[in-house]
Parts: C-alpha cells; sequence; structure tokens
C-alpha cells in the first residue's frame, strides 16, 4: 500500500494574489499617508495594521487560494514602510541638494 503524496504548498502568484495585494495597498498607504502628518493618529492605525499582518500570516499557512490571498496581503503590507523610506529619503536629499 503506498500513501499519497502530502498536499504541496501552492506558490504561485495568482490573479487573488495580485487583486489581494492591490487592494492592501491601497488601504495601508491610505492610512499611512492620511495619519502620517498626526503622529498621535498613527496610534490608532498602528493596531489595524497589526490584525491586518495577523490575518495575512494565518491566510498564508492555509492552501490554495487562501493561502495565495495571504501572501498578496503580506507583499501589501510591505508598500507603506517602503513608501515612507523612499519619501524621507528623496526629502533628506532634495534638502541637502539644496532643492527643497
Amino acid at each position: 500500500m503506498v500513501n499519497p503524496p502530502a498536499a504541496q504548498r501552492q506558490t504561485d502568484y495568482s490573479p487573488a494574489t495580485f487583486i489581494a495585494s492591490l487592494v492592501n495597498i491601497l488601504v495601508v498607504m491610505l492610512a499611512v499617508w492620511v495619519f502620517l502628518p498626526w503622529l498621535a493618529l498613527l496610534v490608532v492605525v498602528l493596531p489595524l495594521l497589526l490584525v491586518d499582518l495577523a490575518l495575512a500570516v494565518v491566510l498564508r499557512s492555509r492552501q490554495g487560494r487562501l493561502g495565495q490571498v495571504g501572501q498578496g496581503m503580506l507583499i501589501g503590507l510591505i508598500a507603506a514602510p517602503v513608501a515612507v523610506v523612499v519619501f524621507v529619503l528623496g526629502l533628506v536629499i532634495g534638502q541637502a541638494a539644496g532643492i527643497l
């Protein structure tokens, strides 16, 4: 008797991954850029981002389409911190060059 192989984790990107990533980028970037000027209000948004991260990790551990959606959510969560870093670096370089 031969045992069937264990289910393989599907790592292919799919339309579900892409759509989840875009939606997550839209929500996270909107929240970061709206609340960034008021750092005190960022305290309100941070727990929501952490819940989004936890949900993405749980979904990523699932098989099939749910795993792909979780992967897209994780990709989307990277967008906000990277955008802030790029913006701050551009601002610092612009000020050092005397442009701003």
